[in-house]
Parts: C-alpha cells; structure tokens; sequence
C-alpha cells in the first residue's frame, strides 16, 4: 500500500508476547509497542487525534501558531504534523529534556523554549504550564493543544487505539499515566466493551496525580504534580506506583535479555504489569509501551549518566523482589492490595 502522507503511517502497532521467567507461571504478557509510530511514539497518536479535530474546526489555520508544553515526545510529533501540515510549532520544554530530542525538533522546522526556573514543587510543569499562558497572551490567535485536559485526546485513543486492543484475549490493560488521554481513553472504550477488563494505571514516585505527595524524578514521560481532566478516575480500577529505579532496571532488562528497547515509561508499565499478574487472578495482560528507548540513549541507557544521578540498576533477583512486594490500590477506594490478596 502507498501512503498519502507520513500521518497515515500513525497507529497499528504490533503486539509481542513477553517470555520471560519474570512473569508468573501460567500467565501471559503482552507488549503494545507503540514506538512504532512514526516518531516512535503513542504521542503520534494523540497529537494527530488533537491537530485533526483542530483544523476540522478551525482552529488551527494553514500558516497558523501552535504552542504546546511536553516533556519530549509530544513535541515531536506536533513538529511532525506542522511540517506535514503546514502550521508553526513552537515547543516549550524545560532542562529534563533529553538533548537529542531538541534535534529531532528543530530537524522538522519547530521552534523551542526553555524554562529554567523550578516550580513551588520542585518541577518545572507549573513553570512551562504558565509559560504556555504567558505566550498565548502574547500571540493570541495562536491554538494550544492542551494535551492535559483537551478531551479530543483521550477521544482519539477511544475510536482508534482500544479498536487495536478490544479483540485480544487480556485481562487487563496497563499503562502509564501522565495526561491520562491514551490510558482512560483506551480504558473508557474497555469498560464499554468488557466490563470484566480491569485497567491498571501505573505511575512513578514522585507523581502526585494519585494524591501522593510530589517531588522531583528521572524518567519523562509519566507523571505530574497535579491531575488532570483527562485522567478518568471512573475507568481505572487499580494503580501500581514504581521507582525511578525500578523503572529504569526494567528497561536495561529488557534491551540485554530481550532486544527490546524501551523508554522510562515502558519500563514502568511493564514492571506494574509483572506485579499486578503476580497480584491478582488475572491471566493475560497487554502492557503498553508509550516510547523508544532511542530516546534516551544519553540517559537511562548511559552509565555514566546513571552514577551522576545516584541510579543503581536491579539485578533480575532484586527485580523479582520488587515485582512481589509491590502494592496496588484503588484510586477510588484506595484499599490496599498486597500478596495476601493473589
């Protein structure tokens, strides 16, 4: 088949079976590897649900401004559709950002921001959030996609991404929450379908989507300091908090046994997929994994970068401790699952 456009290479990404001695006897996992996406992202995704919706209605003109606020990918894949599409793109970022996605930016022509100024939490998402504010006083007929609380996010995950999933022989879906779009979307599609599907939100320490208290981590991606209106509390039925360093072991893991390379969020929806499996009755789980490990070449996959940040990688014993001695709760109960409750 011959594509029209780059967009139309977006979605119908492979699913591959995790066999590893990590995951419990008898049971399955699945892999959703949405880094096959063009910018080897799920961000594709929703970026392209957004923009869709938004020159349908017109708010995004041919020659127009788009400004945004992301931690990585979803830059580029909004460089990527303004580049296909025609519109300026202007990406606030803050110094987490990996350097070699500021490449990939300004490769497709879109201009960046930096904030450097922490937050009263010790982050930078308020910083860029009010530096979004102050550049859409300044331009104002530029579109702000809002990726946060635009509901065309998780509504395009909806219609496209849970069609990929609702046939698939599962349990239950996990993955990883930052916006909440392709999570609850994905999620609200499930409960429709298969009420019996549980989905498990996974998040990093150091997130306060989940009333925890906030402080600062590594990995990008996931996470943030407040919660959204995307994050659809109605449609996730447990949540699974890990570490920067449980995360992180997983994907060095993954790429030395497996040859799968897979950014700090995949790492994170894998290790709380492996812990709900160990957890809960389920049989099969599909975990999804948001991004490349590419990505962070220079960082989670660089020892050296991994000393100067204090990060000691698990071994595959300290791992399979951590998978069975995990808890997970109910974000709206918040009762308290432990290996008692297998």
């Amino acid at each position: 088949m011959i594509y029209r456009n780059i967009t139309e290479c977006i979605g119908n990404t492979p699913i591959v079976a995790l066999e590893d001695e990590l995951v419990p006897v008898g049971k399955r996992l699945l892999l959703k590897l949405d880094y096959f996406n063009p910018t080897f992202s799920v961000k594709d995704r929703t970026a392209f649900g957004i923009v869709k919706q938004a020159l349908e209605s017109g708010e995004i003109k041919p020659g127009g401004l788009v400004i945004e606020s992301t931690s990585g990918n979803l830059g580029k894949s909004l460089a990527m559709l303004g580049a296909v599409y025609h519109f300026q793109v202007l990406i606030v970022v803050d110094p987490k950002i990996s350097p070699s996605l500021l490449k990939w930016y300004k490769a497709y022509g879109a201009e960046i921001e930096m904030v450097t100024e922490l937050d009263e939490d010790g982050g930078y998402q308020k910083t860029r959030y009010r530096r979004i504010q102050e550049l859409l006083r300044e331009y104002p007929d530029a579109y702000w996609p809002n990726q946060y609380d635009n509901p065309a996010n998780p509504a395009y995950h909806y219609a496209t991404t849970a069609q990929e999933l609702i046939d698939l022989p599962i349990d239950a879906v996990v993955g990883a929450v930052s916006t909440g779009g392709h999570l609850c979307g994905i999620g609200k599609f499930m409960k429709e379908s298969k009420p019996d599907i549980q989905v498990v939100a996974c998040d990093v320490e150091g997130s306060a989507i989940f009333n925890h208290p906030f402080h600062t981590y590594l990995i990008n991606g996931v996470g943030l300091s407040w919660r959204t209106a995307n994050t659809d509390l109605s449609v996730i039925d447990q949540v699974c908090m890990a570490s920067d360093q449980e995360a992180i072991s997983t994907c060095r893991l993954l790429a030395s046994d497996h040859g799968l390379m897979v950014g700090g969020s995949g790492g994170l929806a894998v290790i709380s997929a492996l812990s709900y499996l160990y957890h809960s009755n389920a049989s099969t789980a599909v975990a999804i994994i948001p991004d490349t490990g590419t990505n962070y070449l220079d960082q989670l996959y660089d020892d050296e970068w991994l000393t100067s940040k204090e990060i000691t990688l698990l071994d595959r014993k300290q791992l399979q401790h951590s998978i069975h001695s995990k808890k997970l709760f109910s974000p709206n109960k918040d009762v308290l699952y432990s290996a008692s409750h297998k």
